[in-house]
């Protein structure tokens, strides 16, 4: 089965700068982070960000995850270690993170078939 998630995550008040840092460091280690993501069985991984008018950012965190894949936790990759310090520096705990109602997901029949195939 596959998992299609969308959920919306609080950034620390004053933690705005450390957040971007998060992403940019993501992002300068494209290629070490994609290389994490076959042991999460996780086949997209996408983060929005949102300044929003309430005076706080938020990250929103899309995903199509196939299952028993491992927890970014168990990882030994010094990309998913940096990741959960980020994380934990960056993510406010006192915001319950906000999964949104998926309603329809349309995924092109190669690309399930790759997915299928990746069990």
């Amino acid at each position: 089965m596959t998992q299609v998630e969308l959920t919306r995550f609080r950034i620390k008040k004053g933690k705005e700068a450390e957040a971007q840092e998060w992403m940019d460091f993501l992002n300068s280690h494209h290629e070490d982070t994609v290389a994490t993501m076959s042991g999460e069985k996780m086949y997209i991984e996408t983060v929005f960000k949102d300044e929003n008018e309430d005076g706080y950012t938020y990250f929103y965190w899309y995903s199509v995850q196939g299952e028993n894949g491992s927890a970014v936790e168990e990882s030994e990759s010094y990309i998913d270690k940096k990741h959960l310090e980020y994380w934990d520096e960056c993510i406010d705990p006192d915001y319950k993170p906000v999964d949104l109602v998926l309603e329809q997901s349309l995924i092109a029949p190669n690309v399930m078939e790759i997915i299928k195939n990746n069990k």
